[in-house]
């Protein structure tokens, strides 16, 4: 499991990449919601959501 403080560790645009491909390979959809929530807390402008399930 992976917990929610490991992403702090991540820059943001590893995070964004991560999104990307977790989006790309259909991974769980909590997974997810958890990047997006780090990219909302983060203030990444320049984010596109492009969630496809």
């Amino acid at each position: 499991m992976v917990k929610i403080s490991s992403l702090w560790e991540l820059t943001d645009e590893k995070l964004i990449e991560a999104y990307h491909k977790a989006t790309l390979l259909n991974l769980d959809e909590n997974f997810i919601e958890m990047l997006i929530e780090e990219i909302d807390n983060r203030g990444i402008e320049s984010f596109k959501i492009e969630y496809v399930s």
